[in-house]
Formats: C-alpha cells, sequence, structure tokens
C-alpha cells in the first residue's frame, strides 16, 4: 500500500494535479458570460406645452377658424413643434363653431422640415375622402396656414409617400402652398 501512494503521489503526478484543477478553474471562469452592462438611460427631452394657433374649418367650410392650444411638445426644434401642432390639427377643434377637417381618428401626417419648407405626408387615407373642392382646399389650407403660423417659407405635400398631382382631384398639390395660396 505504502509502495502504491509512492507511485501515485510523484512530484510530477501532483505538479500535473495542479495544473489540471487550474486549467478546470481558468476554464470555467472565461466560459460565463460577461455581466450585463447597465441599461442606458433613456433621455427625453423636456416635454414643455407651447402655444400654438391651429387652424380648422368653419360651419361653412368656407373660411377658417383659428384656435390657440397649449400643446404638449418633446423638446423645442421647429420639426417637433411642426409634428406636435399637425397631430392637434388631426385631434380637431375644441371650440363649438369649428368643424374638424379630417374625420375623427384620421392618422396623422408626417412633417419634415427642410431648412423653411415643410414637407407634409398626408396618409394614403385621405385620398379616398369623399370631400369635394371645399373639403380639399380645407384640408391643404388649414394644415398650411397651421404650419406656417410660427416659422417657415411653404408646405409641400405628398400622398402616401408619393408625389401626386392631386389629393382628390380638385386641387394641384404638385407645388409648394404659401400663406398667400391660403387667404383667410
Amino acid at each position: 500500500m505504502l509502495r502504491f501512494l509512492r507511485i501515485i503521489f510523484t512530484p510530477m503526478n501532483i505538479i500535473g494535479l495542479l495544473l489540471l484543477l487550474a486549467a478546470s478553474y481558468a476554464k470555467q471562469f472565461v466560459s460565463q458570460p460577461p455581466p450585463q452592462p447597465p441599461a442606458p438611460r433613456l433621455q427625453l427631452e423636456e416635454v414643455q406645452p407651447q402655444k400654438m394657433v391651429i387652424y380648422f374649418s368653419d360651419k361653412d367650410v368656407t373660411s377658417y377658424v383659428k384656435e390657440t392650444r397649449n400643446v404638449n411638445v418633446e423638446g423645442q426644434t421647429p420639426g417637433k413643434l411642426a409634428q406636435a401642432a399637425t397631430a392637434t390639427w388631426v385631434k380637431g377643434p375644441q371650440q363649438a363653431n369649428a368643424l374638424r377637417v379630417v374625420p375623427a381618428g384620421s392618422v396623422t401626417p408626417q412633417v419634415w422640415l427642410r431648412g423653411q419648407h415643410y414637407i407634409v405626408n398626408l396618409p394614403g387615407s385621405y385620398a379616398k375622402l369623399n370631400y369635394g373642392l371645399s373639403g380639399e382646399h380645407m384640408i391643404i389650407c388649414s394644415l398650411t396656414r397651421t404650419l406656417l403660423e410660427r416659422s417657415g417659407q411653404d408646405v409641400s405635400f405628398l400622398v402616401g409617400g408619393k408625389n401626386v398631382p392631386t389629393l382628390l382631384g380638385h386641387l394641384n398639390i404638385s407645388r409648394a402652398y404659401t400663406k398667400a395660396d391660403c387667404p383667410d
């Protein structure tokens, strides 16, 4: 028995056993997944109420009703202000003497700002509205007046992301609209 223990516990076997244990520990250490970093904090811009003038239609769809509203906006960039104004325009008026321009539940158009030029992408569903000339004029002009109230030079329109000659067959929307195109 003593001879058996001498054969097992030779210096070379002990060193080999220590190396095997060290290798096993190292393998276990490196095969652990790295610690998960903490999630980055979501840094939103401060949401502040902004006074905005939004244009809607009168009851006869012949002139505009101007409504000053406090709208919560995240940030102060002109693009975010324009998108917030457009979303408020879609929600409709609060005054009793005004009509909403698009049906309740309509999708909000996307708005981009390139320098002093607004680009509005009207949803494709707007092209299916059963409006006449005055209704189409009210969509284009109330939105133009709303966007150009604060800043900007003109508003161009797309429908469903495409350049089209008209929204509902009455007005030419292949050109940009200014305040002068939409008088009171």
